[in-house]
């Protein structure tokens, strides 16, 4: 990943999440499952506080333990959030607050990186791509999230992968 100091990954983070705040998908959700970003990742952390000031609920993936699926955990305030085993911020309470799957009207999707075909390049555990082929999330709107220096020619491809519906970038 290209290294980029924090005023510039500070301002393409606010420029991405406008876009997203702007986008239809956005608007017309009830339900939207963002995540918790890594300090190389699109920052989400004032997305998602503006999500829930705009009365949407949130959800954050949480990794269950037993099966190491992804669930979709709600999350009423980006102060309740703790972190967890990989290092990344989760839910206190775990998955015990969890949104039926079939809620959840928009899924803002991390990667590495995005190719112009809307493929992504996960950390290589399937988390998400396991997630995103889940019958209940079938006609679920997908946005993936990047910088631009993300986007890539085209990458490889499994028959387990999942392509975004978009991608927005800086």
């Amino acid at each position: 990943m290209l290294a980029q100091d924090a005023s510039a990954r500070e301002e393409k983070s606010r420029v991405i999440r406008e876009k997203l705040l702007a986008s239809e998908e956005f608007r017309k959700s009830r339900t939207v499952m963002t995540y918790v970003s890594l300090p190389s990742e699109v920052d989400t952390s004032r997305f998602n506080e503006e999500a829930l000031k705009r009365g949407k609920r949130v959800a954050v993936p949480y990794l269950g333990t037993a099966d190491q699926e992804i669930l979709a955990s709600e999350i009423t305030s980006v102060d309740s959030l703790v972190k967890g085993p990989f290092g990344i911020f989760e839910p206190k309470d775990g998955g015990k607050r969890t949104i039926p799957l079939e809620e959840i009207d928009l899924i803002v999707v991390p990667a590495i990186a995005f190719d112009r075909n809307n493929m992504r390049l996960g950390r290589g555990k399937g988390y998400y791509d396991r997630f995103l082929s889940r019958p209940d999330l079938t006609s679920t709107k997908t946005i993936g999230i990047a910088y631009s220096f993300q986007i890539t020619d085209p990458l490889p491809q499994d028959p387990h992968d999942r392509p975004v519906h978009r991608v927005l970038t800086d």
